[in-house]
């Protein structure tokens, strides 16, 4: 059985699926945080690990001014018409989700949100990502 949901059919399972490891990620991510910053608590002190966190918190903020919150509104209407968004719309929405990231606080997300402003990583990311909407669109792949 599929269950139409935003314009994508998916099938019943595969959004339990999902849903179930979105539930699990909001639980473990923050707890897995919380621990990584008690335990550097250990080794420098605690207004050096505040002082990291606004600091990753004021360049997330800085980093986003530039970004556009219409984007999503774009990649959807985009796969509500079958048809792959450009590199360039998936490449901000990363970029809008790094900047997110780095505005929470944390090791773990400031790490990631970081690495999406690295071009080669950004790169990877973007074909992954097409890779997976070409095929869950059941598009033909370029040669």
């Amino acid at each position: 059985m599929f269950f139409f949901k935003q314009f994508v059919c998916i099938p019943i399972t595969a959004l339990i699926v999902i849903r179930l490891i979105l539930i699990l990620l909001l639980f473990f991510v923050p707890v897995l945080e919380i621990l990584i910053l008690m335990q550097l608590n250990y080794i420098m002190p605690l207004s050096t690990i505040f002082l990291q966190c606004v600091v990753t918190l004021a360049a997330g903020v800085w980093l986003m001014q530039g970004e556009h919150f219409s984007l999503w509104t774009i990649v959807e209407s985009e796969l509500h018409n079958n048809r792959l968004p450009a590199e360039e719309v998936v490449a901000e929405l990363l970029l809008l989700g790094g900047g997110v990231l780095l505005i929470v606080p944390g090791l773990l997300t400031d790490a990631l949100g970081l690495a999406v402003f690295i071009p080669a990583v950004r790169h990877e990311c973007i074909q992954l990502i097409r890779k997976r909407l070409r095929k869950s669109l059941n598009l033909a792949s370029p040669d």
